[in-house]
């Protein structure tokens, strides 16, 4: 196997980093655990209050919700066939397959070892190597995670200039525009800086090897920024139906909230799932990060939390539905190996 080419290990962790230890395990099953707790006793003083809201949900308006996440991820689909170069692109109905496939990993499997899952998913469906496909994953990620951070800062400035406080909003809005302007030209100062860093490592070693694999998969970023720019706004794209769908579906469950409330939540949501590792994937802290946002609004920590975990268990069936195609197609690979 080619140094480049190196799988991930036995426990599921990625080339050259250890397992996650047992302590850190035990640390985040009792962190889930008491949010856990937390939510049930908040549940339980403001259940009347959550069920006279739910009793008067439409069911249309979250059918709507549910098809705009799953349309989504055809913006996703657009984003990595961007990523690709040239001549490379996968058909869109691979690329949409895989992108809400990627999307489920991440939610589900437990103590962030989706990134794994989906890292070795878009492995699958480009045929590259591990290094290469490691690279592609990372810069879809940023695209992903740094969207979700403006749409955040966006909803913050908004919520702010609204309520009266226009100084803290315009500083938020600017950092809003410097962040966007700092994603646009990220990827290609590091392809620049991998590309300085291949000719002066040891040649024939496997830090080259994978430093040039890395390279490669930066190729796009580096080399074609057009297209670079179309894999940004796709993935604004995806950002833009997804908080669509977290706006009709809330409604449709009878909890209104305002759509800046909304993209506030959503980074609270995808912070507080990044920072604590769950058995559970992301269940757990991304219903504690959308609670906590959804106070914005007045809504009860208990009738917030369960207006998350609604939202997630949607969107991520809506991912699994996406997927589905992928996750069949990679089930009949496997027989057909055996």
């Amino acid at each position: 196997m080619p140094a480049a080419d190196l799988p991930p290990d036995a426990n599921g962790g990625s080339p050259g980093r250890a397992p996650l230890a047992l302590s850190k395990k035990i640390f985040s099953l009792a962190v889930a655990t008491a949010l856990l707790v937390l939510l049930v006793l908040a549940f339980r003083r403001s259940s009347a209050e959550l069920f006279s809201r739910l009793s008067s949900a439409s069911p249309r308006l979250v059918a709507l919700g549910f098809l705009l996440n799953v349309l989504a991820f055809a913006s996703r689909a657009l984003r990595l066939n961007h990523l690709l170069p040239r001549g490379e692109e996968l058909p869109f109905g691979r690329a949409w397959s895989v992108s809400g496939a990627t999307s489920f990993l991440l939610q589900v499997m437990p103590f962030r070892s989706g990134e794994v899952g989906a890292w070795a998913a878009l492995r699958a469906v480009l045929g590259a190597t591990w290094a290469r496909s490691a690279a592609l994953f990372a810069i879809a990620k940023l695209l992903d995670t740094a969207t979700v951070l403006l749409a955040g800062v966006a909803g913050g400035a908004w919520l702010l200039l609204e309520r009266g406080t226009p100084v803290l909003g315009a500083g938020a809005a600017a950092a809003c525009v410097a962040g966007a302007g700092l994603l646009l030209v990220l990827p290609a100062v590091s392809g620049r800086l991998v590309a300085w860093l291949v000719p002066r490592l040891p040649e024939g070693g496997r830090r080259r090897a994978i430093a040039a694999e890395a390279l490669e998969g930066l190729a796009v970023a580096r080399r074609s920024p057009r297209r670079y720019l179309g894999a940004a706004l796709a993935s604004f794209g995806f950002l833009a139906l997804h908080l669509a769908a977290l706006y009709a579906t809330a409604r449709g469950l009878g909890l209104p909230l305002h759509p800046a409330t909304l993209a506030v939540a959503l980074l609270a949501s995808v912070t507080a799932g990044a920072l604590i590792p769950s058995p559970a994937g992301t269940f757990g802290p991304y219903e504690s990060g959308f609670a906590a946002a959804a106070t914005l609004d007045g809504l009860p920590l208990a009738t917030g939390a369960v207006l998350g975990g609604l939202l997630h268990l949607l969107a991520t069936l809506a991912a699994g539905a996406v997927g589905l195609a992928f996750f069949l197609g990679r089930l009949r690979d496997n027989r057909h190996s055996d």
